[in-house]
């Protein structure tokens, strides 16, 4: 009797026990069918989504970052993308009946009333539409082909950031620690300038914290590695927050929400972490993420998402080391940098000595940059002026930010390369203020330096 091999196999594989057999045992080249996902998770991940995806959408430092970062004709396309989104109507209304208050000007990513207020629009948003596409959606099992592709999006969304913030550090542009930090109390610091001071004081350190989280972006945008990169993200978004909440960094709500994205990403990999940690048992297989069936369209796409990410990191590096060279730590020092200590000071002609409840006299003069100078009272008070310095007019013209319309102009003389001598008009008064530059090797937080051995400690 003749046996027909191929029409035996096809009825063994239509039957209930072959098609078990093939979801437990797939062939290769293909995926296991997806467990149907339960009604609430199907649910939480539709408002999740939703949620996730008008943050990602909305928010102008995500925008900024997926178009390379930068300064200058960018950073102005990110504000029109804010504004776009910035519905204040809606917004206001949020504020004054949720928060009581009314909207004021909103800062680039503070924790004002204009980010808490949307925060709550987008929260009422995806409450809103979850249930208008339960609905609508009522039939679907589960959503593994639409999860891949959102968790593509997510990820580059986490990456930019990544990339963005740690991009600033590694150039080292984000913390500064200019010369009026050396001569201003600690006391009169706020917990933030402090931060920025302690992390500006030391480069290789900020420029490490930036490499660990361009690292994280990297791992973030090869699918094979984007978990480990979510698990490093999330630790270093969890530090981040962690500084800005001991700190008060208003960038706490943006600083959470990147945490939420890395866990959010970091979950299906959650069940096969903590077995491979609270327990000996080999570590499962990881469920595949492949977004096509093909496997060469799976390396095409693997090699655009690295390109993609690498082409990302290479804009935001180029714009902070243009902006950091231009405008930054990079850029050449004025010749009148540093700290000008006032030996001498007149006021209409009159000496005034050096006492602390002088309010007229100044102690110090220190220049930040060439266009920045501070002007230090002997209450210590620091008043930051913007400044033009022109070596070839020999002047000096200063306006206070905190008032605008306080503006002077000084001629100066140079009798030595450490003397000084300022003359003009501030404050209905001739002033006439003779100034040493104080050699900044003499603060320790300048000249102290790195040492393998030591004598002794060096807290004081």
């Amino acid at each position: 009797m003749k046996v027909r091999v191929g029409k035996w196999l096809r009825i063994v594989a239509s039957s209930p026990a072959g098609r078990a057999a093939r979801r437990a045992f797939p062939s290769a080249g293909t995926s296991p069918d997806p467990p149907n996902w339960a009604g609430a998770a199907r649910t939480a991940y539709r408002f999740g989504c939703v949620y996730a995806g008008l943050y990602c959408l909305t928010t102008p430092q995500v925008y900024l970052a997926m178009r390379g970062g930068g300064m200058g004709r960018l950073q102005e396309a990110a504000d029109a993308w804010a504004k776009l989104w910035a519905i204040r109507p809606v917004r206001n209304w949020m504020s004054v009946r949720v928060l009581g208050t009314e909207l004021g000007d909103r800062f680039d990513g503070g924790d004002d009333p204009h980010t808490w207020a949307g925060q709550l629009c987008w929260l009422a948003g995806a409450a809103a539409a979850t249930p208008v596409w339960s609905v609508l959606d009522r039939h679907r099992t589960d959503y593994a082909t639409l999860d891949k592709w959102f968790r593509l999006a997510a990820r580059f969304c986490l990456a930019g950031q990544m990339f963005s913030y740690g991009a600033a550090k590694a150039v080292p542009l984000q913390f500064q620690l200019p010369p009026s930090k050396l001569v201003e109390p600690l006391g009169d610091l706020s917990p933030m300038s402090l931060l920025w001071a302690q992390t500006g004081s030391s480069k290789p350190y900020q420029m490490l914290l930036g490499c660990a989280e361009i690292a994280g972006g990297l791992l973030l945008i090869v699918p094979r590695t984007a978990s480990l990169g979510a698990l490093l993200s999330a630790a270093e978004m969890a530090q981040v927050l962690l500084l800005n909440m001991t700190f008060d960094v208003p960038v706490k709500v943006h600083s959470f929400q990147l945490l939420l994205l890395s866990l959010l990403l970091l979950a299906p990999q959650t069940p096969r972490l903590a077995e491979a940690m609270l327990t000996e048992r080999p570590l499962p297989a990881a469920a595949p993420a492949d977004l096509f069936r093909s496997r060469r369209a799976n390396r095409v796409a693997t090699a655009l998402q690295a390109g993609a990410g690498l082409w990302l990191l290479g804009a935001q590096l180029r714009n902070d080391w243009t902006f950091w060279k231009n405008h930054g730590g990079g850029r050449e020092k004025p010749e009148l940098y540093g700290v000008w200590d006032v030996t001498d000071f007149s006021v209409d002609g009159e000496q005034h000595p050096p006492v602390t409840t002088d309010g007229l006299r100044w102690r110090r003069v220190v220049v930040d940059s060439v266009d920045a100078v501070a002007i230090q009272h002997m209450d210590d008070s620091l008043d930051p002026c913007m400044a033009a310095i022109d070596m070839n007019a020999r002047s000096v013209a200063l306006t206070k930010m905190a008032d605008p319309k306080w503006q002077v102009t000084f001629a100066f003389e140079r009798p030595a390369d450490d003397r000084l001598i300022l003359e003009g008009d501030a404050d209905g008064y001739h002033l006439r203020l003779h100034l040493r530059r104080r050699d900044l090797g003499t603060f320790p937080l300048v000249s102290h330096g790195f040492h393998w051995m030591q004598e002794n400690s060096s807290l004081r």
